[in-house]
């Protein structure tokens, strides 16, 4: 991470979005990644990642200083400097260019989002590089309803590499199929999350992949499979204590062996 946990807020699809930059040092480049979610009454916190769930106090700081930064609520025309924000709206620090460089970012995700719909709404070929790197674009940005045409329009190319059991070299499909499991648990759809967390582990088993697999199951209320998760997660590893949280819960409410 740059700049430390430096968190700071967008207005997104469903409330405020909380942002972090990721550096990627071994490739010189770096991406802005959101972290979790706060509700437009600043209450829920929802956390898409372990930094914003154990600390969601600094989620909620992070949607307060959106409102009380006029900088960001100015409006700015990028043809006229006469809009721009002077040296008193622009605020403190560099909250101003940490902005500015957020929104070249998005900029450059949406040209790339826009080039791949425009080939999938013609039926051209796409490869897993590209579907594997759209996906991570529209996860990182949470632009999950952005997300839904195209995932309509990659699932038939990722049902083959499933059905085919051989990933690329570089893991693309099960990858995406991750992130597909992702997008559709942030959009409440647990049920679809659980079908692409499934497909994921066909074309590679992870503890990262099996433990969301878990808590999708959780979340879809579906017993038989969070158990059959649990189950087979214990063979290779030792549950995590969020997931043996869900382990403890079907063994305190239900009779018989946990297996």
């Amino acid at each position: 991470m740059s700049l430390g946990h430096s968190e700071f807020a967008v207005a997104g699809e469903q409330g405020v979005d909380v942002f972090w930059r990721v550096d990627d040092a071994q490739q010189r480049r770096y991406r802005y990644e959101c972290i979790a979610n706060v509700a437009p009454d600043g209450g829920a916190v929802r956390a898409f990642h372990p930094h914003a769930r154990a600390h969601p106090d600094k989620m909620r700081a992070a949607a307060d200083r959106l409102e009380d930064a006029p900088c960001l609520d100015h409006p700015i025309r990028l043809g006229c400097a006469q809009s721009f924000p002077d040296a008193e709206q622009a605020g403190m620090g560099l909250t101003m260019f940490q902005y500015l460089d957020f929104l070249r970012m998005w900029q450059i995700g949406e040209r790339e989002i826009h080039r791949i719909s425009g080939l999938a709404s013609r039926g051209a070929p796409i490869s897993g590089p590209e579907i594997s790197s759209v996906l991570r674009l529209l996860l990182d940005f949470n632009r999950t309803r952005r997300a839904v045409p195209l995932i309509r329009a990659f699932m038939p190319i990722l049902s083959d590499v499933v059905r085919a059991g051989t990933d690329d070299r570089w893991q693309n499909g099960g990858f995406a199929l991750r992130m597909i499991g992702d997008i559709h648990m942030r959009r409440d759809n647990p049920g679809a999350a659980l079908a692409a967390y499934e497909a994921a582990l066909l074309l590679g088993d992870n503890a990262y992949r099996r433990g969301l697999a878990i808590e999708a199951a959780h979340a879809a209320q579906d017993r038989d499979a969070a158990l059959r998760h649990i189950a087979q997660y214990c063979r290779r590893w030792t549950l995590p204590e969020p997931l043996a949280a869900i382990q403890r819960a079907y063994a305190d409410t239900n009779t018989g062996e946990l297996t």
